[in-house]
């Protein structure tokens, strides 16, 4: 791997120069939200794997206000100085038109589309009792409805190519959250928008696998601009004791290159934790205990008993004897239960 540089803070640069290991030669990428934080590294480090990659941001502010930044246009310009191949694009991800319009972009650029990480979102967190509608209409549609409509417009490329005999590459990574783990307490709109990006790419991997495309979930966590709008990235960073900087993005974004990458084309549907040196497998949407009966359904006098005991928090169930034998101590005056 080629060296990262460190910022005059400290932090842990990704490199965009080229590695030795071009497994994404010749690939083709769209990265969205890729021109901050993690996004950003996620682009600059495929491209460093070898990967062309289509920079889509909007430059807005991280509440997801206007501004008149355009940070695409750096990352692309690092991209080319490194030897690279990029190209800036500023559509809004959150309409159908413009998820067509990114796919569209590299397909104009460069023919083809193999590679989809959907990083694009803002935050605006608030307690539900203060949440607005808007606040929770405008984070749906962005980290949500974001996803689907660059995922979209890609697969329907990749199925026509199979439809035709060409074997399509194919790899979706989508970006959930490491709030799910924690409750996510004043995020509601945007943990909600996160766990429907995670269901979401369990059904479409699904959907793709007789195709031979892959879709993959991360819920990263990394000191970003995002990131910084709540409390615990500072809290995180006080405790830090690592011997390197295990909040950069760049940690992030090389797991994402390596489910990008042919290494991983057995790997779909899968949801994954990432922070620094630590890489997580994150079961989803399994039952782990289960109360049955065959003979009838349940009341709530039942449950009252069957429910604590699936989360072992009630005493283990009565094991009375069979009746016959419950008889036969009633015939000789004793209790089943009682002492010999």
């Amino acid at each position: 791997m080629s060296e990262h540089r460190e910022s005059e803070s400290g932090y842990l640069e990704p490199s965009a120069a080229r590695e030795p290991d071009t497994f994404l030669d010749g690939k083709v990428a769209v990265v969205t939200g890729s021109g901050r934080g993690i996004g950003r590294a996620h682009a600059m480090r495929l491209a460093a794997y070898g990967a062309k990659v289509v920079v889509n941001d909007l430059g807005v502010a991280t509440d997801g206000s206007a501004t008149d930044e355009t940070p695409a246009d750096g990352v692309v310009a690092e991209i080319r100085a490194a030897g690279g191949e990029a190209v800036a694009d500023d559509h809004d991800i959150s309409t159908a038109a413009g998820g067509e319009a990114v796919i569209q972009r590299a397909l104009d650029e460069w023919g083809r589309i193999d590679v989809v990480v959907n990083n694009a979102g803002f935050g605006r967190p608030r307690m539900v009792f203060n949440l607005a509608e808007d606040e929770w209409d405008d984070v749906i549609r962005v980290h949500l409805k974001g996803t689907f409509c660059v995922t979209a417009p890609a697969t329907r490329w990749w199925r026509s190519e199979h439809k035709a005999g060409r074997a399509p590459y194919g790899r979706v990574v989508n970006t959930s959250t490491g709030l799910l783990l924690m409750a996510g307490a004043g995020q509601s709109n945007y943990t909600a928008a996160k766990a429907g990006c995670l269901a979401f790419t369990e059904a479409i991997a699904t959907e793709l696998a007789p195709i031979g495309a892959t879709a993959n979930v991360i819920l990263p966590g990394a000191r970003t601009r995002l990131a910084a709008v709540g409390w615990r990235t500072a809290r995180n960073a006080a405790l830090a004791q690592a011997q390197f900087d295990n909040q950069s993005p760049v940690h992030i974004a090389e797991l994402v290159c390596y489910l990008a990458s042919p290494y991983a084309q057995f790997i779909s549907g899968q949801a994954f934790t990432v922070s620094g040196g630590l890489i997580q497998h994150v079961a989803t949407f399994q039952a782990r205990e289960a109360i049955r009966r065959e003979d009838r359904g349940w009341t709530v006098g039942d449950l009252k008993g069957e429910v604590p005991r699936m989360f072992g928090a009630g005493p283990h169930r009565a094991d009375p004897p069979p009746k016959e034998w419950s008889e036969q101590y009633k015939a000789k005056g004793g209790s089943a239960t009682a002492p010999a």
